[in-house]
């Protein structure tokens, strides 16, 4: 069975709205903590190409900054 070990923040994030009076708001939302996640991995992925999807889960679950134990 697979068990989620990755949790990003997903309640009030600065995002772009396009249909909005204003530019920018707060969403919430599964879909805003996904580009939280990606962001990380493309910065690890960027500066260390080698690095397998293993690797980065590990990288990421072990510095605990979206760790689910936190």
């Amino acid at each position: 069975m697979l068990q989620q070990d990755i949790a990003a923040q997903r309640v009030n994030i600065f995002a772009v709205v396009p249909q909005a009076e204003t530019l920018y708001e707060f969403e919430s939302g599964t879909s805003m903590a996904t580009s939280h996640v990606s962001g990380i991995v493309v910065l690890l992925k960027s500066l260390h190409l080698y690095l397998s999807h293993a690797s980065i889960n590990s990288a990421i679950v072990t510095i605990g900054i979206y760790s689910k134990q936190m």
